[in-house]
């Protein structure tokens, strides 16, 4: 049996969204039925609704979500009704090479994308899922594997941020980046993604933090979650004050979290020596990162990588439980919450870097 849910709906690239009603399938084999608590505004999704990276519409936006299972479908055997649930673009099969070796972010399933082409109708029409989620949408239909059962005591909200943000940036510098302790880090870009990797540097031990942002405010926020010096880049160039910060040293690690190629270059230009560049941000369809030939001598190295290679089942419950001792901070990065109804004014605030985090909450 088919479900409706309300849901805001893309039909033309850089228009305006239209809250209106969906047909959502019956869970198949492998899927679970998801009752959306709070969905998080990630700049990827601006990126989409903008046409900066080209996806077929009409559609249904939204990933960053967490939620109430409503319903498993035949073979789903460790998740049930009831169950409170991080909801995560990234799934696996478990079988092919990438997921075996523990790198599930990079799963050759193709049948994934098949299925997302089979769960939504718009005007009585089959549309392609966004990214296996659509979670703008009251109801989502996704494999069993994009779920991470979360215990009662953390917020839906906080469970949201977990879902992309912050654990993209956590993982990124615990599986990548991996700083050690008293080491030197830089954090190019403070959004959600950035300050995940800002208290990740800081849980981890760094001595040095170095936050670039040409936002005062989030530049503030980095600096009370454990930056040691903000650095605004529209005042300063950032590469020569992140080297002069460091004495000149430069850095052992960089995380590029912006989504630009002057970025990612700058990233790698405060490496010191063996440094380490980690690229997280997604830079426009067609753009190409140049890069003095120099900055690659003396074993600099620079990685692109989805998600930090993050293992959902196995890292997130972690970072759950940071979150729960008081080690991850949520609640700050939270800047607004708005129910469906005004979702383009949330696209809007994210467009315009107001605050860090806009939450749509059902």
């Amino acid at each position: 049996m088919a479900h409706t849910a309300m849901a805001a709906v893309l039909r033309t690239v850089a228009d305006p969204m239209c809250v209106e009603q969906i047909t959502v399938a019956d869970p198949g084999v492998g899927e679970v039925l998801v009752r959306t608590a709070v969905t998080g505004i990630c700049g990827t999704d601006v990126h989409f609704a903008d046409g900066r990276i080209p996806y077929p519409t009409p559609t249904v936006l939204g990933h960053e979500a967490a939620g109430t299972v409503e319903l498993v479908g035949p073979g789903v055997t460790d998740i049930s009704a009831g169950q409170r649930v991080i909801v995560c673009d990234q799934t696996f099969c478990g079988r092919c090479g990438n997921c075996l070796s523990g790198q599930m972010v990079y799963c050759t399933d193709p049948t994934t994308k098949q299925r997302q082409r089979q769960r939504l109708r718009i005007d009585d029409r089959h549309c392609r899922q966004y990214l296996g989620v659509s979670a703008l949408a009251d109801l989502m239909l996704v494999d069993a594997h994009n779920l991470v059962p979360i215990p009662d005591a953390l917020p839906f909200e906080a469970a949201a941020l977990l879902s992309c943000c912050l654990t993209t940036g956590l993982a990124a510098v615990f599986n990548i980046a991996r700083p050690t302790p008293g080491g030197r880090v830089a954090v190019f870009g403070c959004g959600g993604v950035g300050l995940g990797a800002i208290q990740a540097a800081r849980i981890a031990g760094a001595a040095q933090i170095i936050a670039v942002d040409p936002q005062p405010h989030r530049r503030a926020l980095a600096a009370a979650i454990g930056a040691t010096h903000a650095i605004d880049p529209t005042s300063d160039d950032p590469v020569a004050a992140v080297l002069a910060a460091t004495g000149g040293a430069g850095v052992e690690a960089a995380v590029e979290a912006v989504g630009s190629p002057d970025t990612v270059a700058h990233a790698v230009a405060v490496l010191a020596p063996d440094g380490h560049a980690t690229i997280l941000g997604m830079s426009p369809a067609g753009a190409d990162i140049t890069l003095p030939a120099r900055l690659l001598r003396q074993g600099r190295t620079i990685t692109g990588t989805v998600m930090g290679s993050v293992r959902t089942r196995a890292d997130i419950p972690r970072y759950a439980d940071l979150a729960l001792r008081g080690l991850l901070r949520t609640q700050e990065l939270i800047t607004s919450r708005r129910p469906l109804a005004e979702v383009n004014d949330a696209f809007a605030d994210t467009r315009a870097h107001r605050g860090v985090r806009a939450l749509i909450t059902f």
